[in-house]
């Protein structure tokens, strides 16, 4: 019995002693590096500082004074002007929607889109403030194409039977606007105007959804002709010596008025 015991005793230390520490840690060696072959997941890097460029979304308004901004801020966005000017988005949205309410708003608007604070307002070009001259080789230029009303149908103004170069920065002290223009000439006269035929004018395309501007010229399709009228909310009766186009004449089947376009004035002058 004790023989028994004895040999067993032996034959457990030897067991023990067989497993060596180099033994153990080739174990777990082995276990870490198949841990290493597992796939690493996705995680988002919180450092990056790359950003996706966004595209300002198209802005619509019949306010002239937020029509003038628009034009001014070309691709920038309100978020540009406000870090310009310090005046807070909201407040840049309702002036683009409504008008310029508070001295102080117009002038830092003014300051920051570099314009003077009558022509941000009243789309007029100080007396007191001076252009600086710029070289016709430096200056940016822009090609307006030329349509010929006659040719103008429901589908669209066809073939541009011509086209000019302006300065853009004329443009824009002249009309207010330097981009989407084309030119037509009137078919007939307009003596309210004091436009002979073939008067060129500036244009810009009445899109659907677009706001109608009170006091503002159109070019209408009436029964298959094209005129030029003074649009009004205000009826016919307070403009007795101009021809007038009223939201009735858009609605009535009876020689309805279809808007073509915005006359922004001729080429001597703004209307």
């Amino acid at each position: 019995m004790h023989r028994f015991v004895g040999e067993f005793v032996r034959a457990f230390e030897c067991s023990c002693r067989s497993v060596s520490p180099t033994d153990h840690q080739q174990h777990i060696e082995r276990v870490h590096v198949g841990v290493s072959h597992m796939a690493s997941p996705n995680v988002r890097d919180e450092s990056s500082v790359t950003t996706r460029k966004r595209k300002r979304q198209p802005i619509h308004t019949d306010n002239s004074v937020g029509l003038r901004i628009l034009d001014c801020l070309g691709e920038h966005d309100y978020a540009w002007l406000s870090q310009r000017t310090g005046v807070p988005r909201n407040t840049i949205s309702d002036c683009v929607q409504r008008g310029i309410s508070r001295a102080d708003t117009a002038l830092k608007l003014a300051d920051g889109l570099e314009v003077s604070v009558d022509w941000l307002l009243r789309g007029r070009l100080s007396a007191s403030r001076a252009l600086a001259p710029i070289d016709a080789s430096d200056a940016d230029w822009v090609e307006v194409p030329e349509y010929d009303l006659a040719q103008i149908v429901d589908d669209g103004k066809g073939e541009a039977i011509g086209a000019t170069n302006f300065r853009r920065d004329w443009l824009f002290v002249t009309l207010g606007e330097s981009t989407g223009l084309w030119i037509a000439r009137t078919l007939a006269p307009a003596p309210d105007l004091h436009l002979p035929v073939g008067t060129p004018l500036f244009c810009k395309d009445q899109k659907p959804g677009d706001l109608m501007i009170e006091g503002q010229h159109y070019f209408f399709r009436v029964n298959g002709g094209i005129i030029l009228a003074k649009f009004t909310f205000r009826g016919a009766g307070l403009y007795t010596r101009e021809q007038v186009a009223t939201p009735i004449d858009m609605e009535r089947e009876e020689d309805q008025h279809f808007v073509i376009a915005r006359v922004l004035g001729s080429v001597a002058r703004p209307l």
